[in-house]
């Protein structure tokens, strides 16, 4: 169970086309203490982005409408300063590259564990000093 201080206020955006894994991920981000915006499309992603403030995001490498890769670009005009997290099946080190040259804070390869996810949200939002 993640910390609920560092949850409290935190509202995550995840974008992911494929049912199973964000349904899963707003179950497992909304019981620990998450609020959580659930979006199928790129585009829908950025324009959550451009509309609200987020504390977290996790997008999908490959969706039906736009690349994962494009959606972080996107995502990055409108909240600089946000994480964002790629998910993605593919152990590719170029894809690794390639999000962090974009700004990701990481990739998190499929299939992951509720702990993985949430010991990196948690990590991340305490930050290196506590």
């Amino acid at each position: 169970m993640v910390d609920t201080k560092y949850t409290e206020q935190v509202s995550i955006l995840v974008v992911d086309d494929e049912p199973s894994v964000g349904d899963a991920l707003k179950l497992i981000l909304e019981s620990n203490g998450y609020g959580v915006t659930l979006v199928a499309r790129g585009t829908d992603g950025v324009e959550q982005a451009r509309d609200r403030r987020f504390g977290f995001a996790i997008v999908d490498l490959f969706l039906k409408d736009i690349c994962g890769y494009r959606v972080i670009t996107d995502i990055r005009e409108h909240q600089p300063e946000m994480p964002i997290l790629l998910i993605t099946s593919h152990d590719d080190p170029e894809v690794f590259a390639k999000a962090r040259k974009l700004g990701a804070l990481g990739v998190l390869r499929k299939p992951f564990s509720p702990q993985q996810i949430l010991k990196l949200i948690d990590s991340h939002l305490r930050g290196p000093t506590q």
